[in-house]
């Protein structure tokens, strides 16, 4: 088959030049064949929706080529890319992207309009798209009226609109629950295997590849591996990557648990008793290894931690002890959740653990009193199921965390990045971390606590 995208070696930069610069794709010479279904897969900050952004004409490369059915896309105005990505390309963005003042059957016809297609017209065509997607009876309907899975149908009926030949799709399942993920990659493989629509997925999630055809494997701005699978089927070598990492995990936990607790005991009584007396909190630390171990119950650590240090307690006033005690018991919760999941990745490590990923965040962002965009939510949760995959190390936490969203990151304050980070490898159990929390300055945590 003949290429329709092709790329030579395409260098991007943000900021290039600046004291933040990141050299964001490196080199990229790939080429993707007509009728293919493609997916760009690695961990959080690898690149994998920088060049679909670089493909699709939204962000400008400063280096290389990026061919489109021989046309160097690098060399259009830019009303000739917009047009471009108005009926070359149909594009599925993870969080919706609809017009809010406008119903569904509006929505799908905006992108006919801006190419000249009378109103009656697009209608007509857009209430076909509206009958595939089975929306017939949300066409009267505003996207503040739909569910995630209903608006994300509607983003792909809107990216079919003028019929183009590509569909890229940015995270397409990030927002969903499992059902209506599961929906979205039916209709995908829909488009490609029906339609012969070329398909290009954005993706960190190994499940997600289950229909995928080739697989450029990312990592650090560069693509590391091409990976052709078996039509229907994740690539075999993804399987095995995935089972050899939990497999040492699932080892390293067995084998390290008592030492991992104990570190996690240390880590929480810097964090939660900074400004203590050292004796303090050696004592705190013996409670906490103790309600670890299940020694001791929730009601027994909180009248310990409250009682008089003379009398062998810490010495916490009440209304601190009691909110510390809640606290230790949301991180008992988080860590059974982790088990969990890894249990669940043992068995399978394709499977989606999205909602278990989203609980993670929410326990993250309890205490945190900044805002969180949904695009930022978004990328937190890839950085969370990144780290719990061991995809990314724990010192590549607080940078993605600390990242401007324009490069990929999630874009929080150095200091948030760092309070998320302890609070993530205190679930973790990471014995290979080399902690220092008695400095992290947790100025809103320690508002709570």
């Amino acid at each position: 088959m003949s290429q329709i995208i092709k790329t030579e070696n395409l260098n991007l930069w943000y900021d290039k030049g600046k004291a933040t610069e990141v050299h964001a794709l490196k080199n990229i010479n790939i080429g993707i064949e007509k009728g293919d279904y493609v997916s760009f897969f690695g961990p959080s900050g690898c690149g994998k929706t920088t060049i679909l952004y670089a493909v699709s004409g939204i962000d400008r490369f400063q280096e290389g080529k990026v061919l489109i059915n021989d046309v160097d896309i690098s060399g259009l105005t830019n009303q000739e890319l917009a047009v471009f990505r108005q009926t070359g390309i149909g594009i599925v963005f993870q969080q919706f992207n609809l017009v809010p003042s406008l119903n569904v059957l509006k929505n799908i016809s905006l992108p006919m309009l801006f190419v000249g297609i009378s109103s009656e017209k697009a209608e007509i065509e857009a209430r076909k798209l509206i009958e595939r997607l089975d929306l017939t009876k949300y066409a009267n309907r505003y996207p503040h009226e739909l569910s995630g899975g209903q608006q994300q149908r509607v983003g792909i009926a809107r990216a079919l609109a003028n019929d183009p030949p590509i569909i890229i799709a940015d995270e397409p399942l990030g927002n969903l629950d499992s059902a209506n993920a599961k929906m979205v990659l039916n209709f995908l493989k829909e488009l490609n295997e029906k339609d012969g629509r070329t398909i290009i997925m954005v993706t960190h999630e190994a499940w997600s590849l289950r229909d995928v055809k080739t697989i450029f494997h990312m990592k650090d701005g560069v693509v590391l591996d091409v990976e052709k699978t078996n039509a229907g089927s994740v690539g075999n070598s993804i399987s095995k990557h995935l089972n050899e990492q939990l497999s040492s995990m699932s080892s390293e936990n067995n084998k390290n648990v008592s030492d991992e607790e104990k570190i996690s005991a240390r880590i929480l009584a810097n964090f939660l008793l900074r400004g203590y007396s050292m004796d303090e909190i050696r004592r705190f630390e013996s409670f906490v290894n103790e309600r670890f171990e299940n020694k001791i119950d929730k009601k027994e650590f909180r009248r310990l931690i409250n009682k008089p240090f003379k009398e062998g307690g810490v010495g916490l006033w009440k209304k601190k002890a009691e909110r510390v005690t809640i606290y230790l018991e949301s991180i008992l919760d988080e860590k059974k959740n982790v088990e969990h999941i890894y249990k669940t990745l043992e068995k399978n490590p394709e499977l989606s653990i999205m909602d278990e990923i989203h609980a993670i965040r929410n326990w993250l962002l309890d205490g945190y009193t900044g805002q969180i965009t949904p695009n930022q939510a978004m990328a937190l949760d890839q950085v969370i199921s990144d780290r719990v995959r061991d995809f990314i190390p724990s010192s590549k936490v607080v940078e993605l965390l600390d990242l401007s969203k324009n490069k990929d990151g999630v874009g929080l304050s150095f200091r948030a990045a760092q309070v998320m980070s302890e609070k993530l490898e205190l679930i973790l159990n990471d014995s290979e971390v080399n902690y220092n929390s008695s400095h992290v300055d947790n100025e809103n945590f320690e508002k709570k606590l």
